[in-house]
């Protein structure tokens, strides 16, 4: 009798689960589906030809909902297309008019980007797919198909050509040093800047001037924040990439709270920028018999031969050989897909607007920050210059521009109804453009950072006023309330964003957002400036005296160069991982630790071949002053 029961109760269980499963229907789609590349080739090559497209499943790309969890509206797909050509081939001359599909011969001539024939088969072969196995729809975007062509590029001969001269110019440089005819001609200036024992001594030399003694712990700053952002594009590029486990990306609770503080990061590094303009321009401008523009025009001429030699060689590198690394699915995602436009916009790179919202496209999109420090640093030459004019007025004039930082974060904050917490993962990176809008109209432009570099320069401001005798406010009580509010925003602000980052809900137009975010944006530059000036004219701690080892002053020098470079050699590492694995997070870590090396590694031959020579040659060419007028 019980095993009657047991068997009528499973046969019961039985029924129910077929019931259930009638119901529910098919599966949803998976976000990642990837043809076997290897096999791909194996079976077909040559002409074996292998394609990856976006599948938009129709959901509405463009709500102002925020929601916590979300049916992702864009897949992305990638299918074999010798496969595809033997599917569509296989169903009847009805169903193939059900997915437009018009066969289209396929010649070498059309195996290049996005032809028109291989589009029509991929859309009507992933539609076939997706109808059949998901009884689903969607529009196909072909986004890429690997190529057998291997015709160079003029980019990768340019860039190869200036990679050869380089090297050339140094190993005549440095063969010759000793025997250059005179330092006032222009072979004289090349031998002597592309010397590659200049270039050495001047990488272990520490300036030994006060002001640098004194913000000598901000390469240690510089370094750990470099390191940092290295670990937050480690750590977020599994995020972009296919996998088999996307429900294995989803973020622990310190995982969202790394998160809400990952756009802070860059914060402190405008902070620092704002600050040392200030200690270098004012004491140099004060030295100044009367104004002249050549001061102005110097500063940015410094600033751009600081920039654009290392910048420029990488973005050849990118729009070059970077692209043809590697080959496969995960290739186009880490290489190809950041190589190509490169050769399209390179212009907004060179020109410093590649922060501001006017493409979708990005060449090195990790630049953004150099087109918005660039911007900075020219709308802080003008509030400095005004500080020089106007030095009664110095108060009057930062409290009006820290008005206007306010304004500006209020407006465009409430114009486009931006979320104040800043949310990155796989739901926002799938299902619409809320990340992508935030990331463009209030992370990157330089207008909505100035807040930062304004923090900066007060406290730079506050350095020269109280080491030349000016009034130490520090001991104030209004100083003393300033310093505890902003130890306690920097605690409350993450904490209360982590408590929000679960909750959904629609994004209006409204004030207390649009004030929500100035706090969001600003706290961090707040305290990160008030350390500063805690620091000014007082014996150094314990944390001081390490962040002043030579080690960080030596590693701060090769940081610029390794934030150009470690965003690449990140994709590299993972140009060849397979698209239907699983994410690892030690292998990750691992990741971590090899694109640190390699990143210094890298950054420290081109200090020595490029950064150095090149800064000294074009110094010596636009720039005539004395030493000790140059912003050092």
């Amino acid at each position: 009798m019980e095993k009657s029961v047991v068997r009528g109760a499973k046969l019961v269980a039985l029924l129910l689960s077929v019931v259930v499963g009638a119901e529910s229907g098919p599966a949803d789609p998976p976000i990642y589906k990837y043809d076997n590349y290897e096999m791909c080739k194996a079976m077909y090559d040559p002409g074996a030809t292998f394609c990856i497209a976006k599948v938009n499943l129709g959901y509405n790309p463009v709500s102002n909902q925020v929601a916590v969890k979300s049916q992702p509206n864009l897949l992305i797909w990638s299918v074999c297309v010798q496969d595809c050509e033997q599917e569509m081939l296989s169903l009847s001359q009805c169903e193939r008019l059900q997915f437009n599909y018009t066969k289209v011969k396929t010649t070498e001539a059309s195996l290049g980007e996005l032809t028109h024939g291989l589009e029509n088969l991929i859309t009507s072969c992933i539609a076939n797919r997706l109808h059949r196995q998901h009884n689903a729809s969607g529009s196909v975007h072909v986004e890429y198909c690997e190529t057998t062509d291997v015709i160079s590029h003029w980019v990768e001969l340019l860039f190869l050509s200036t990679c050869a001269g380089i090297i050339g110019l140094t190993v005549y440089s440095s063969l010759m040093k000793d025997r250059e005819n005179s330092e006032d001609s222009t072979q004289g200036e090349l031998v002597q800047a592309f010397s590659i024992q200049r270039s050495w001594k001047n990488f272990w030399h520490l300036p030994t001037s006060k002001t640098h003694q004194d913000f000598r712990y901000i390469e240690g700053v510089r370094v750990l924040t470099c390191l940092t952002i290295v670990f937050m594009h480690t750590r977020y590029e599994p995020l972009m990439l296919p996998t088999s486990d996307p429900e294995g990306l989803q973020l622990s609770v310190l995982g969202r709270l790394g998160n809400i503080m990952t756009p802070t990061v860059v914060q402190v590094f405008f902070t620092m920028s704002g600050l040392l303009m200030a200690v270098n321009f004012l004491p140099e401008a004060n030295r100044q018999s009367n104004f002249e523009w050549r001061f102005l025009k110097n500063k940015v001429i410094n600033r751009l031969i600081r920039f654009l030699p290392v910048y420029v060689l990488w973005m050849l590198f990118t729009a070059s050989v970077y692209g043809k690394l590697s080959s496969g699915p995960m290739a186009y995602h880490t290489l190809k897909a950041h190589s190509l436009p490169c050769r399209n916009h390179w212009w907004t790179n060179v020109l410093f607007v590649n922060n501001l919202p006017i493409l979708d496209d990005f060449c090195m999109i990790h630049a953004w920050y150099l087109g918005a420090d660039m911007q900075m640093f020219v709308a802080a030459l003008g509030l400095l210059t005004l500080m020089w004019w106007f030095p009664n007025a110095v108060h009057r004039i930062l409290a009006i521009a820290t008005l206007g930082t306010v304004i500006i974060l209020i407006s465009v904050s409430y114009h486009y109804a931006l979320d104040p917490i800043f949310r990155f993962g796989l739901n926002q990176i799938l299902s619409g453009l809320m990340m992508f809008r935030w990331l463009r109209l209030l992370y990157m432009p330089g207008y909505t950072n100035l807040g930062s570099y304004l923090s900066g320069i007060i406290a730079g401001y506050a350095y020269v006023s109280i080491t030349n005798g000016g009034y130490d406010f520090r001991d104030t009580k209004i100083y003393k309330i300033i310093r505890a509010l902003s130890t306690s925003l920097a605690i409350a602000v993450p904490l209360t964003s982590l408590a929000f980052i679960n909750v959904s809900y629609d994004l209006q137009p409204s004030i207390w957002m649009a004030l929500a975010t100035v706090i969001a944006r600003s706290y961090v530059p707040f305290f990160v400036s008030v350390r500063f000036i805690e620091e000014i004219a007082r014996p150094a701690g314990r944390l001081r005296t390490l962040l002043s080892k030579s080690a960080f002053c030596f590693l701060g020098k090769l940081c610029y160069i390794v934030y150009i470079v470690h965003y690449s050699i990140i994709k590299i590492l993972y140009s060849r991982d397979d698209p239907n694995g699983t994410v690892d997070d030690v292998r990750n870590i691992e990741r971590f630790v090899v694109a640190t090396v390699m990143s210094f590694a890298v950054a420290f031959v081109i200090y020595l071949l490029v950064e150095q020579p090149m800064g000294m040659f074009l110094k010596a060419k636009l720039i005539r002053i004395r030493k000790t007028d140059k912003m050092q």
